[in-house]
Order: C-alpha cells, then sequence, then structure tokens
C-alpha cells in the first residue's frame, strides 16, 4: 500500500483493504471520516458509531492507517508554507509548535483570508495569509478555543485572536509553528454551517456593525 498516504480517502482505501467495502466505507465517509488521516485522529468510539462499523472492524481500519502512516516509502503531504497559503474552510489542519508540544488532535479552519504577495525591503517575495483556527469542528461551540495561524514569508505562527475575540482568550502568547500538514476535513454538515456563517460576515454592511447583534437570527441586512 505504498501508494497510499494520510490524504487517501476511505472510500480509495476500500479497493485495498479486505473486509471494509465500499458501502461501509461510503457510511464513514457520509459521516465526515473521509481519509486515512480522519481514522487516525477519529476519537474513540466514533468509528463504531458508523452502521456495520464493529469494534473488529474499526480495529482493522485504525491498523491500516497506522501502517499507512509509519510506511517510509508513502509520499509526503505537501510543505508548511504551501499547506497555510492553500488551506480552504473546514481543512483539518496537523499543528506542530517549535518550542512546546504538539497538539494531539487537528485544528479546523473556521475562518479564512486569501493571501497577500507582497516585496520584502530586501527584495523577496512573500505572501501573507491569516487563518482562524478552532477546536470546535463547525467553530460555532463558545468554549472552542481559537486562534489565528499566521503565515509571513515562510514563518509561521500561531498569535492571540484579534481585539474582539480576548475576552475569551486573554494574554495568549505567540508561538513559533515548526510544521502544518493537511490531515483532513469536517463533516459535510459543519461545512455547511461554516460556509452559512461565512455568507453571514460578508453580507455585514460596510461601516456598520450593528449586524452583529442579529447575527445569531441570521438579520444581517
Amino acid at each position: 500500500m505504498s501508494e497510499l498516504d494520510a490524504t487517501t480517502g476511505v472510500v480509495t482505501l476500500a479497493e485495498h483493504v479486505d473486509g471494509l467495502g465500499q458501502s461501509v466505507a461510503r457510511r464513514l465517509d457520509d459521516h465526515g471520516i473521509e481519509t486515512v488521516a480522519d481514522i487516525l485522529i477519529a476519537d474513540e468510539g466514533a468509528l463504531t458509531d458508523v452502521s456495520y462499523v464493529s469494534e473488529t472492524r474499526a480495529g482493522l481500519l485504525r491498523e491500516t492507517a497506522d501502517e499507512i502512516a509509519d510506511d517510509s516509502d508513502a509520499d509526503p503531504l505537501v510543505d508548511s508554507v504551501e499547506v497555510v497559503l492553500e488551506a480552504t474552510l473546514g481543512e483539518k489542519l496537523q499543528i506542530t509548535l517549535a518550542e512546546r508540544d504538539a497538539w494531539a488532535n487537528a485544528w479546523n479552519v473556521i475562518e479564512t483570508e486569501e493571501p497577500v504577495e507582497w516585496v520584502s525591503g530586501d527584495g523577496d517575495n512573500w505572501h501573507t495569509r491569516r487563518l482562524r483556527m478552532s477546536e470546535s469542528a463547525s467553530g460555532t461551540a463558545k468554549e472552542a478555543r481559537e486562534f489565528d495561524l499566521v503565515l509571513a514569508g515562510d514563518e509561521i505562527r500561531v498569535e492571540d485572536p484579534p481585539v474582539e475575540y480576548v475576552s475569551a482568550q486573554p494574554d495568549a502568547p505567540g508561538w513559533d509553528v515548526e510544521s502544518v500538514g493537511a490531515v483532513g476535513r469536517v463533516s459535510t454538515s459543519s461545512l455547511v454551517q461554516l460556509q452559512a456563517d461565512d455568507d453571514k460576515e460578508k453580507a455585514k454592511p460596510d461601516g456598520d456593525d450593528t449586524w452583529r447583534q442579529y447575527q445569531h437570527r441570521g438579520e444581517t441586512a
């Protein structure tokens, strides 16, 4: 299975694993377990919550995913800068900090900005981009921890959220990032919620911040 990697879809994986089956793979996909990476990071019980996924089949899936992840011949994921530049709404990113322990779980992109390209003072071409990350797959849970993943040139940092979010996470420090890997996507239902929230943000009137009091009722006009 050397041609498989963390981004391989579960439907494709079913073609290589005896005992998985296309119908079960599609059920996993419908429940947001869409890639090998999703299997690796799935919470305990998340696999067996899917119809026809027994403890035995779940063990087979985890064993296969681990084997693929440990395969030195598997194609590596794209480099960290490319991941940050191309990450889209609802993507799951595994972030490893340079001077702190890595987070065990992937983080979800709940807000994106287009990359900005510019020339630095020494003549280098730089790209700057900010992604808002959250533990919540939909980005709607008030208790979900949020931060900005910021790319400037080849440097990536985790930064404190903008002022309007600071009350939920005061005095959060910035940290250097060692690597960022794309490891999957949120479920279809969570992605729909994120897209709806993004549409509300784009619909707010320029120069008028009163829309915020209506955002939970969807009245942004």
